[in-house]
């Protein structure tokens, strides 16, 4: 691969990540646990441009700045991990406690600008200026903190699919691949900055490897594309601490499986009803943003009491429920002979859904089969009958 090819495809992932940025920002997406995504984008884009610009200009005229790139590593790991954390509990405040996930990279620049310094930098340049072992640091960060932030996804998977029906759904699958692929290329970058360092100016094929940011940017700008809601800030986020809702159904005494409800059987009866006469005649589901609590304010009961109705008279979590009824719909708009021109896409946003490929899963999942295939033998076994 040419130099020049490299330089090129930097510069062209520098460009897509300031324009992400612009994105998140005019999304205000800041106002949530995205604000460490913008900051993790633009550390990536300084990482690109200090890569594109000559290393000895840099030497040369800006060292401090050019001593920073190989520092940057350790950020990757504490944005990834408060992303997700506080993406996944957006009432959790920023605190200073919060500050010390960047110690690493802290020391490390102490270490940097004390370098020439008997006092600090004799302690700091053992750990931080030996290249194997200011390699065993960054990966030791970026393997923890994204072991961490896998763990907080994969602890609020229940919550997800308990409360959310779909667009919050999409956005919880789509933060596993994140964490995945931002490991994955935060290993690649702290290699590529050590094997740079080390075999200056014989291994300068190195500096290849960091079109792997520039992959991952383009990779977070189609899914900015091709699913926008993916980036739409939603407050309540999969962990609610208390119903918004003031129940209006008496208790009398409590159930056996839930036994700190205190739905009557009769109560159940009620909420169910309710229930199924709302779901057939206002059709909430078609709204992809729908929570239970939205869905338990309609039905007029709080969302604990919903979920209970839920599982014991449904056997079904909320987003089981909800899609559902979005398959049924689905159903009746692919055999409707006036959208018989109808893209599968358009029928899956017109059944409530906020992603084809959701779309896609569920239908499969609940009918065994694909929407065009549902479509195409529903239609011959038709004229079969009628033929």
């Amino acid at each position: 691969m040419p130099v020049q090819l490299n330089i090129f495809l930097l510069l062209f992932g520098g460009l897509q990540g300031l324009l992400l940025s612009l994105f998140l920002a005019r999304k205000k997406t800041y106002r949530n646990g995205y604000i460490f995504l913008i900051i993790y984008i633009l550390v990536m884009l300084l990482q690109i441009t200090l890569k594109v610009v000559s290393k000895i200009w840099l030497m040369e005229n800006m060292r401090t700045i050019y001593s920073l790139s190989y520092r940057l590593p350790f950020l990757y790991g504490p944005l990834v991990y408060l992303f997700v954390v506080y993406l996944l509990m957006p009432n959790r405040r920023f605190g200073l406690k919060d500050l010390l996930h960047f110690a690493p990279f802290v020391i490390a620049i102490l270490a940097m600008l004390t370098y020439t310094q008997v006092n600090l930098g004799s302690f700091l340049t053992g750990a931080f200026f030996n290249p194997a072992k200011n390699l065993s640091l960054q990966v030791a960060t970026i393997g923890i903190y994204h072991i961490l932030a896998y763990r907080q996804w994969l602890s609020s998977g229940r919550p997800a699919k308990d409360v959310f029906s779909d667009l919050s759904k999409l956005q919880f699958k789509w933060l596993k691949s994140f964490i995945i692929l931002s490991a994955i290329v935060s290993l690649v970058i702290a290699l590529a900055v050590f094997f740079m360092y080390i075999y200056y100016p014989h291994w300068n094929h190195a500096r290849f490897l960091f079109v792997a940011l520039t992959v991952f940017i383009y990779w977070i700008s189609y899914t900015a594309l091709s699913q926008p809601s993916v980036f739409t800030v939603i407050n309540g986020q999969f962990k609610t601490d208390s119903p918004p809702f003031v129940p209006k159904l008496v208790v009398h005494r409590r159930t056996k499986k839930y036994s700190n409800s205190g739905l009557t059987t009769e109560d159940i009866s009620v909420i169910r009803l309710a229930l199924q006469k709302l779901m057939t005649e206002k059709k909430p589901y078609l709204n992809p943003e729908i929570t239970i609590n939205d869905l338990a304010a309609l039905v007029k009961c709080n969302r604990h009491h919903l979920s209970q109705v839920l599982n014991e008279s449904f056997h079904r979590s909320f987003y089981d429920y909800v899609n559902q009824y979005r398959v049924e719909e689905a159903k009746q708009l692919l055999l409707d002979p006036v959208r018989e021109d109808h893209k599968i896409a358009s029928i899956a946003y017109d059944s409530g859904f906020n992603s084809l490929s959701t779309f896609n899963d569920v239908f499969k999942k609940m009918t065994g089969g694909t929407p065009s295939q549902f479509k195409k033998v529903t239609l011959i076994s038709s004229r079969q009958q009628h033929g």
